[in-house]
């Protein structure tokens, strides 16, 4: 049972709610504490990250088929509890049978007999309530708690975005993100997408630079391509915020707050060999994986460093990214824990620490010079409100139009690069493009 998927999902998810720490995190700490087999992480990785996603619509539902509030349940038979509801209702592979034993099982380790009897009870009231009718589950889904978000985050979208717009971005953050695949081999997407169906990866050309798949990042990070650097992985919306600069070969480019170094790595194609890329965090841990991946790519032209973007000097340069520290609401299709680990006084903290980042870097751009400044937030106050103060506090800098290559669909009214993941199927991004005038 010690072995089991979902033993080591209980782990890593009453350790979430304990701590609040990064989902990822805690699932690559659980999985170095022992050797598992690579389909038991797999399947650990997978459960817990749904029943993170769904936690807000599965304890609705718990608290309703239970009849006792979630306060009074302790975290490893409310985790227990997730996991069961998850697999009744969403696992298509698990007999309910199995999934009722194996949490029952799971409670007599964790707790005592007492509570697996209540762990049996509840589940069968559930598959009961499941095979009573068809649509059982219709008058739940009238309740904003279904949608399995907090409520203040669903309140503050719901005064963003239209009605229309509010429900198909939630339904698309429930949703599994597609997973796209960048081209750095040099030859066209064809090409490349006929070598990837030789090796057992099926893809459909997304544009000139982009395949999608509807495989698992897992089989990609496995495929001899990604380890030799002939592919990567990253949102087309994502490489958008690097399209903003312009790059031309032999560029140098400053990228801050940059590890793990995703965006430098395809800045460093574009600039070629002649070209630099002077990549920075403050975070040495990230530091080091961006370092550990030029190992991979054969890189030579990205240079890492541990440096505060908030205070530390840098080279003066022609061109700036500042892939800025934010939210990371854009991407909870990708990172579903995010929606549970924020707090309404973050997108201020963001806000500030953002433009307190974007007025020091933008000492070190050269007369004349192009600055991006992205995020992956859709939050108003990370994006176009710091890119507002910015420019009437420096007079000497404007807002330039972006690059004919960013699609016409993902630049706003004001001419920045604009992304909605239910609009426009790729992550959530935004991006200005800035000139130091002379």
């Amino acid at each position: 049972m010690k072995n089991d998927a979902r033993f080591l999902s209980l782990n890593i998810l009453v350790q979430f709610e304990s701590t609040k720490k990064q989902l990822g995190f805690i699932q690559n700490e659980n999985f170095s504490k022992k050797k598992y087999q690579e389909n038991t992480k797999s399947r650990a990785k997978v459960l817990s990250s749904e029943v993170v996603k769904l936690k807000g619509r599965l304890d609705y539902l718990i608290e309703n088929i239970s009849g006792r509030k979630i306060i009074y349940f302790k975290k490893s038979l409310l985790s227990i509890l997730r996991i069961g509801f998850y697999e009744i209702l969403y696992d298509e592979n698990i007999p309910d049978y199995a999934a009722v034993d194996t949490a029952v099982s799971l409670t007599k380790l964790k707790l005592n007999r007492k509570a697996s009897g209540l762990t049996n009870a509840v589940l069968r009231n559930l598959i009961r309530k499941k095979e009573s009718k068809a649509d059982w589950s219709e008058n739940f889904k009238k309740n904003q708690k279904w949608n399995s978000f907090p409520d203040w985050l669903q309140a503050r979208w719901k005064n963003q975005f239209s009605k229309e717009i509010f429900l198909d971005l939630i339904n698309s953050f429930n949703n599994e993100p597609e997973t796209y695949i960048r081209n750095n081999t040099g030859k066209k997407n064809k090409s490349l997408q006929k070598m990837l169906s030789q090796k057992g990866v099926d893809s459909e050309i997304f544009n000139e630079s982009f395949l999608k798949t509807k495989h698992g990042v897992k089989q990609i990070l496995d495929h001899s391509f990604f380890k030799l650097g002939s592919i990567s992985i990253q949102d087309p919306a994502s490489y958008g915020i690097v399209e903003c600069l312009g790059l031309e070969k032999g560029d140098s480019v400053l990228d801050v707050c940059a590890a793990p170094g995703t965006k430098s790595l395809a800045m460093s194609f574009l600039v070629g060999a002649k070209g630099k890329i002077l990549s920075s965090d403050i975070d040495s841990s990230r530091v080091e994986m961006g370092i550990k991946d030029l190992k991979r790519n054969q890189l030579g032209n990205i240079f890492w460093s541990e440096k505060d973007a908030t205070k530390d000097s840098f080279n003066m340069v022609d061109k700036i990214l500042i892939d800025a520290p934010c939210s990371g609401t854009g991407v909870i299709r990708r990172k579903t824990d995010i929606k549970w680990r924020r707090k309404e006084t973050d997108f201020i903290f963001f806000s500030r620490l953002q433009l307190k980042i974007l007025c020091h870097i933008s000492e070190f751009l050269k007369p004349g010079g192009i600055l991006v400044y992205g995020t992956c937030s859709i939050e108003e106050i990370e994006n176009w409100k710091v890119v507002e103060q910015f420019l009437n506090l420096n007079k000497n800098f404007s807002l330039l139009n972006l690059p004919s290559s960013i699609k016409n669909t993902w630049v706003d009214k004001r001419g920045c690069l604009s992304t909605i993941p239910d609009i426009n199927e790729v992550d959530g991004m935004f991006a200005a493009r800035l000139k130091k005038n002379d």
